[in-house]
């Protein structure tokens, strides 16, 4: 199974989420809970895009024969419009409101006022282009938004701008989804933590590894706007079956590490197969073991052992889980750098990459961890053709899929 149909396989174990309100200075990285929509129009009043003078038609035809033009009024940002009368002209700031009756704003630059100081008496207009179109230099109510516009949609992660949108709708609070929360199970004998070195480190942790995957994946967590739950597991059922009933009481998923090969100390499936999990291999590199299933109502994802296959299909599978997108609809398009790339005529392989000055990608020379620390992307390279000339290549220039990691 290609790894695109195995994610919309699992794609119903998507965590159900609660909604909360948060504050919008608080709401980058969230995700909007429903649409949300302008309360107002953003400008919701005529606004000058100039510090200038805002003249009727009658201002602006006597400015043309070269008349001075009486200044009736003066508006600085913040402060109500003033009235216009008939002829005349009111100096008005960036962003202050514009005098109904006004048909535009003439740019100070374009006048013999001072930019600086009180507003004159009069001004007279320098030049004047021969046609002034209908509201030059006068923002209109709703230009940016109007009342109504959705503005931020459902399910959308809230960035930086968006913060700046709400509060410029004067929006302070939004529903959003609460966090998921995941739980993450590393398993395995062999795991140790970083504490257990120098003098305390025993003969049996002298054969064991440090525990990689949980601060990768608990970091990946965080990277997707979730909360991490982390524990780790011996090889034994009756830990594993304790450590999963505890997280069936606080997480939304939980993924596991490990313990899903055919061997005979796989202790992931010996507690979950048949009855609550199923476990294949697909046709991928790295990462080819995994599992999925439900205990209880509990969504389960089981990724492989191996830290550059738990991180490959974290990225590809429990992604695609919280950001509520298949993975054949995340691939984005790039183009490879080169040099060319070998397919395998049975699996799509997965290699990291990095971003060229040019905006190219360019591939590692192997498909381990300290690869994929410095990558910006993961390349997806599709089964390979043999042909009379060898197995098919990637070659510079192609148009590959990637994700970024």
């Amino acid at each position: 199974m290609d790894p695109e149909d195995y994610s919309e396989l699992i794609a119903e174990l998507a965590p159900n989420l609660h909604t909360e309100t948060t504050p919008v200075r608080s709401a980058v990285g969230r995700t909007t809970a429903s649409d949300i929509r302008a309360p107002r129009s953003v400008p919701d009043f005529a606004a000058s895009a100039m510090d200038g003078f805002a003249l009727d038609g009658a201002a602006l035809n006597s400015a043309r024969d070269g008349n001075a033009i009486r200044v009736v009024g003066d508006t600085p940002a913040g402060h109500s419009a003033v009235t216009l009368q008939t002829g005349c002209a009111v100096r008005v700031m960036t962003g202050a409101p514009v005098p109904s009756g006004a048909e535009a704003v003439v740019p100070v630059e374009l006048t013999d006022a001072r930019q600086t100081g009180p507003a004159p008496e009069a001004i007279r207009i320098d030049s004047l282009p021969a046609a002034v179109p209908p509201g030059w230099n006068i923002r209109s109510i709703g230009e940016d938004m109007c009342r109504g516009d959705i503005v931020l949609t459902v399910g959308e992660r809230i960035t930086s701008a968006g913060v700046g949108v709400l509060a410029m709708l004067g929006i302070t609070e939004i529903e959003v989804l609460r966090r998921p929360r995941i739980g993450l199970i590393v398993t395995g004998d062999e795991i140790q933590g970083a504490d257990q070195t120098g003098e305390s480190r025993t003969e049996a942790a002298a054969s064991s590894i440090f525990n990689s995957n949980l601060p990768m994946l608990a970091a990946a967590v965080r990277g997707f706007g979730a909360e991490s739950i982390e524990a780790t597991c011996s090889d034994d059922a009756y830990e594993l079956r304790g450590v999963l009933t505890t997280m069936s009481a606080e997480a939304d998923l939980v993924v596991t590490t490990g313990g899903i090969s055919a061997g005979a100390f796989e202790v992931v499936r010996q507690v979950l197969e048949p009855d609550h999990s199923t476990f294949r291999r697909l046709d991928m590199r790295p990462g080819s073991p995994q599992g999925f299933g439900r205990r209880g109502t509990l969504p389960l994802i089981h990724l492989p052992g191996t830290p550059q296959g738990a991180f490959v299909a974290f990225h590809l599978f429990v992604g695609s889980l919280l950001t509520g997108k298949s993975l054949r609809r995340r691939w984005r398009k790039g183009l490879l750098a080169g040099p060319d790339l070998r397919t395998h005529g049975n699996v799509v392989t997965f290699r990291p990459g990095t971003f060229t000055e040019s905006g190219e990608i360019l591939p590692a020379d192997r498909s381990r961890l300290p690869n994929f620390a410095a990558a910006d992307v993961i390349i997806r390279i599709p089964r390979g053709t043999d042909t009379p000339h060898g197995s098919a290549e990637l070659c510079a220039g192609t148009a590959i899929d990637y994700l970024e990691c």
